[in-house]
């Protein structure tokens, strides 16, 4: 070792006495790392935010240096993250709570092609302690083996503690993964008190966004009804109409041939979806008197036209108006709703409150998402940036912190969609018999005391029901 230590000092020796005090040693460079995908996809998701943003002129400039910007997140999600921040509302608040990344192409899958790959269920607490199946898609595993809406969850992948203090505890990450797993083992109590124990295995189904109809005879009335779970595409990519379409259409007939005079629309899940299958719901369900009149606007940021162009695409963000095709003609429309409904469902509410007597009876004000998106590929990932904002016909757009609900009644997950015992229904049906709502302040599973403290329960259901994107979406 003192060897090695001499040898090394004397090679020292000889380049310092080789240098001159005038000597400039050359400066080490290191050498250029060439651009991974996701360095291009980090400034990509900064110039297109840039260009089809709704709020553009509250953004960052970084074009003097992207890439120095840019560089300062681990990740394309993180800028885009960040840009999120800068639009504001008045109070500080961002404004957008809504701009992703589809890493996966899942948006286009489930929205525009109607696919969707999952067990086909999803969870939600009708109080502290007792978890409950709250939908299951038609066709699906779960659906298959016989899951209905209305079902207790008693253990899942061998855990019975599923009360909302234990699972909240890790933030619900034991659930999530549960649910977002290859397969599950469930044990589920039926509501005649049975129990059933089961393994579903994860695989691809068709959507089918219609859950569950109804037409109910209240004293001489007609009341259609119908729980619509997603706003999958009307129309495919080449303008053609899709399955869905043509049971929208099928659907809507049954109930003019039934006489409806009056609707209840369950959209308690329905997070959104396709903009066109929203104005095509509108113009099913708008009384005959809106003719040709207009039905939305929309306002997107000033300098998108030339954007657009520039990228040789075109997207009509021109005014909407109604085309009244089918013979419904509804006096009034009840809309059941949670903090889960959102987007296009909130889209299609708002087209049709200007034209025809609309009620909103739920749990709590709807999500508040006025703004959509289209869809941008790069780099083989969708960027979804908010870029237009849509009003109705009388100039009404702003309803960020939601919809107020004009009753409050809590989602009664004990019953099926369609029941006319469950809560929301039954107060919509008691509207239809007496022209008001029933004196009930909320439905008796929200009066508060669960061991004497106030249940936690909603707002924990809408973690629940924030899963899954929130979306108003132009293909």
């Amino acid at each position: 070792m003192t060897i090695k230590i001499f040898m090394v000092m004397g090679v020292l020796t000889l380049v310092m006495s080789a240098c001159s005090e005038d000597t400039v040693m050359p400066k080490l460079e290191r050498p250029k790392q060439a651009d991974t995908d996701e360095d291009l996809l980090k400034d990509s998701v900064y110039l297109y935010t840039y260009g089809f943003y709704l709020w553009q002129d509250d953004l960052p400039d970084w074009f003097g240096d992207v890439r120095g910007n840019t560089g300062r997140f681990n990740s394309a999600d993180a800028v885009l993250e960040s840009l999120k921040t800068y639009a504001q509302d008045e109070k500080g608040n961002p404004l957008d709570r809504f701009s992703f990344l589809d890493r996966w192409g899942t948006v286009n899958a489930e929205i525009q092609q109607g696919l969707a790959g999952s067990f086909g269920f999803d969870v939600r607490y009708h109080n502290d302690t007792d978890l409950y199946i709250k939908k299951v898609d038609p066709g699906s595993p779960a659906d298959q083996a016989g899951v209905k809406r209305g079902w207790q969850v008693l253990r899942i992948n061998g855990r019975s503690d599923l009360s909302l203090a234990s699972i909240e505890a890790d933030n619900f990450d034991f659930l999530f993964n549960a649910l977002d797993g290859n397969s599950v083992d469930l044990l589920l109590r039926k509501p005649d008190g049975s129990e059933v124990s089961l393994q579903l295995n994860r695989s691809n189904y068709q959507l089918q966004p219609i859950l569950a109809s109804q037409v109910y005879t209240v004293g001489e009335k007609k009341v259609g009804y119908f729980a619509f779970d997603a706003f999958v595409s009307t129309l495919n990519d080449w303008g053609n109409a899709t399955y869905v379409k043509q049971q929208l259409d099928q659907l809507m007939t049954r109930f003019e041939g039934a006489g409806v005079e009056e609707m209840i629309v369950d959209l308690r899940y329905n997070g959104g979806g396709a903009v066109v299958t929203a104005e095509y719901l509108s113009n099913l369900l708008a009384p005959s008197s809106v003719g040709s009149g207009l039905m939305y606007t929309n306002k997107v940021n000033p300098r998108l036209d030339d954007f657009l162009l520039a990228h040789r695409v075109r997207i009509d963000f021109s005014p909407v108006h109604f085309h009244k095709t089918n013979a419904l003609n509804l006096r009034r429309i009840y809309f059941l709703v949670t903090e889960g409904t959102a987007s296009a469902s909130e889209l299609l509410i708002n087209n049709l409150t200007p034209h025809v007597d609309v009620k909103l009876i739920g749990e709590h004000r709807t999500y508040g998402k006025p703004v959509g998106f289209f869809n941008w590929n790069i780099l083989g990932v969708d960027l979804y940036a908010v870029s237009f904002q849509t009003f109705n016909s009388v100039g009404y757009g702003n309803y960020f912190s939601g919809m107020e609900v004009d009753k409050l009644i809590y989602d009664d997950l004990t019953k099926d969609f369609g029941d006319v015992e469950e809560d929301m229904i039954a107060e919509a049906l008691y509207y239809v018999r007496n022209g008001s709502f029933s004196d009930q302040q909320v439905s008796p599973q929200a009066k508060t005391a669960v061991n004497g403290t106030k249940t936690r329960t909603p707002s924990l259901n809408g973690v629940l029901d924030n899963r899954r994107n929130k979306g108003m979406y132009l293909f």
